[in-house]
């Protein structure tokens, strides 16, 4: 996947290399008209573009196709209890996902926390003479050896029970449990490592990008001027020629 700088660097390039093959279009019809009685007289065409505006999406690679608390935690509930939960019961398939819903904004809270005590543990470190790196997977560990996604795992689990379209006939409480705590554990030191390791790579592939989730593109917006150069020719004081580019 290419990085940000080079794809819209590799755009800006592609414009100029149209200008090219337009200019050499150019002195091509040049020629012709030259060379034609009638045309001779006429002007030549040439093309020149003031300006482009470009609107381009992108998302960033690793990060863009992850899914949200309330989208895995669903995902691990319809996975695990399968034929015991019924999402056809409209009403009550959606008063889950309004719970997970509202859930996800506690989910975020213990992300975003997480983030700032690594950032600020950082300057602690330095002092302390303790690794960065260290100090930073303390911050992250903290949350799982609190026990906070197993209360996350036993609330959900006990709204679960009050839902009309779910039954414990083949499912088993404690593995249903265990299974959501260790899918929050995974999605979250998930996105810890990509936050930890995030380049500017990104996705910009037309395929790739109706894929992900629109909340996740960045439109980049451009607006590209034409500004040319031409060659100068002088002498310098020793009479040697001599040509330079200057703007037009």
């Amino acid at each position: 996947m290419p990085k940000l700088n080079e794809y819209l660097g590799g755009l800006v390039s592609e414009i100029v290399s149209a200008r090219k093959m337009a200019d050499l279009q150019t002195v091509q019809t040049a020629k012709e008209y030259a060379e034609d009685e009638l045309l001779k007289h006429f002007s030549v065409p040439r093309m020149k573009v003031s300006s482009v505006d470009l609107t381009v999406p992108f998302a960033h690679a690793g990060l863009a196709a992850k899914m949200s608390f309330k989208e895995f935690v669903y995902d691990e509930i319809t996975s695990v209890a399968k034929t015991d939960y019924d999402p056809s019961d409209t009403k009550s398939d959606q008063s889950l996902r309004d719970f997970l819903s509202d859930l996800e904004m506690d989910y975020n809270k213990i992300i975003l926390r997480s983030k700032i005590t690594a950032a600020e543990n950082q300057v602690k470190a330095e002092e302390l003479g303790i690794k960065r790196s260290e100090i930073q997977a303390a911050a992250y560990d903290y949350p799982i050896k609190k026990g906070i996604f197993a209360d996350f795992s036993k609330n959900i689990i006990s709204f679960y029970e009050s839902l009309g379209n779910a039954s414990w006939n083949q499912t088993d409480f404690e593995l249903l449990s265990l299974s959501i705590q260790n899918r929050m554990i995974k999605e979250y030191q998930n996105t810890i490592k990509e936050v930890a390791t995030q380049t500017s790579e990104v996705v910009v592939e037309a395929s790739q990008l109706m894929k992900i989730d629109p909340k996740y593109l960045i439109y980049a917006k451009m607006n590209i001027t034409e500004s040319g150069m031409e060659w100068s020719r002088y002498e310098d004081i020793n009479g040697n020629p001599v040509q330079t580019l200057i703007p037009e």
